[in-house]
């Protein structure tokens, strides 16, 4: 699988995204580089800026979405973006993305074998064979979700089971890419799985609520949404806690947000998996209902700590081409430098 979005921050840039500035905000900007640089170099050191100054924690769901807001449209203002560094980053971040979302579910491989598996195409000793396939069908519905981003596709039935068959393809042909046909049960959940039968009838609800809602929920709310009420409907025998993370970004991309990771250690994981336990034990398979809000403060504050990642890798960009953008980002820090 080709990846068709190396001239995207993971993400589908439109000319509104990219900022335009006057020539005395770009005089302005000059200045205000040059101390954050001087900041970097005689404070900082090898530090990223830390941005929870600017945008310290919150449990209001509205002041997160705004300052998440904000933190777009200053990564907006280093648009359009270096493409070597975009490719670097991509490949560095796409490793991160399968060894986490990969290790929520089980997989033993660490982020170094995660790597030589994916971009070297070496076979690590003691590893499963599944292990291995995981690892590569994970990278490849990574490039297949930006292709959908770059072709303008749909999010539909058809392109979510093609995300599904993907995150399967040589591990378990016979439900790779269909509905389960069986009653399945969560270990360690209370939450009881739907009917097989209500099935296609819940997907085909999920797929209204995300028509409905796609012009009207912020990105990230409705990110969090379809991501909750696929693993809550549990269409799939096996592969939806992958796939619906995939979903998540996917929406995320078409609204112009960098891919968000969730991570993968003991406790964030616990706080992963008690939030969504939480939604889907209130929803009662209603997926017109939204019940989520603990599990879209979590998704919120997760897109936000990778928003800031990402700030922090282009803020650190000295080629020529960086030289005018990143003006509302500067703005914003003025006060600390």
């Amino acid at each position: 699988m080709i990846n068709k979005a190396d001239n995207n921050l993971e993400e589908k840039e439109t000319t509104d995204n990219i900022m335009k500035i006057s020539s005395i905000e770009k005089r302005e900007l000059i200045t205000l580089k040059d101390r954050f640089n001087v900041l970097l170099l005689n404070v900082m050191e090898n530090n990223d800026f830390d941005l929870s100054i600017i945008y310290p924690k919150t449990s209001n769901l509205d002041e997160l979405y705004e300052q998440i807001n904000y933190l777009k449209k200053c990564l907006d203002s280093f648009r359009p973006l270096n493409k070597s560094q975009l490719k670097n980053l991509q490949e560095a971040f796409d490793v991160e993305y399968t060894y986490e979302s990969n290790r929520i579910e089980g997989n033993t491989l660490t982020l170094m074998e995660t790597d030589l598996v994916i971009n070297k195409g070496i076979t690590v000793n003691g590893k499963s064979m599944q292990e291995h396939l995981e690892a590569i069908n994970h990278q490849y519905t990574i490039n297949l979700i930006r292709e959908f981003v770059d072709k303008d596709i749909e999010f539909n039935k058809d392109s979510l089971l093609k995300i599904h068959s993907l995150i399967l393809q040589s591990i378990d042909h016979e439900n790779a890419g269909f509905y389960r046909r069986d009653r399945v049960r969560i270990s360690g959940s209370r939450h009881v799985c739907p009917n097989p039968l209500t099935v296609p009838r819940l997907m085909e609800e999920y797929f209204l609520y995300y028509q409905e809602n796609k012009d009207t929920l912020h990105p990230v709310s409705l990110a969090a949404n379809m991501h909750e009420k696929l693993v809550t409907i549990h269409p799939f025998i096996d592969g939806n806690g992958r796939t619906a993370r995939l979903v998540m970004n996917l929406i995320l991309l078409k609204n112009g947000y960098p891919i968000t990771i969730l991570a993968s250690d003991k406790n964030k994981r616990l706080d992963y998996y008690n939030s969504l336990e939480q939604a889907k034990i209130s929803t009662k398979r209603d997926v017109s209902i939204d019940y989520n809000d603990e599990f879209k403060k979590l998704i919120a504050d997760y897109v936000k700590d990778w928003l800031f990642k990402y700030l922090n890798m282009f803020t650190a960009s000295i080629n020529d081409e960086s030289k005018d953008k990143g003006y509302y980002f500067y703005k914003k820090i003025e006060p600390y430098l």
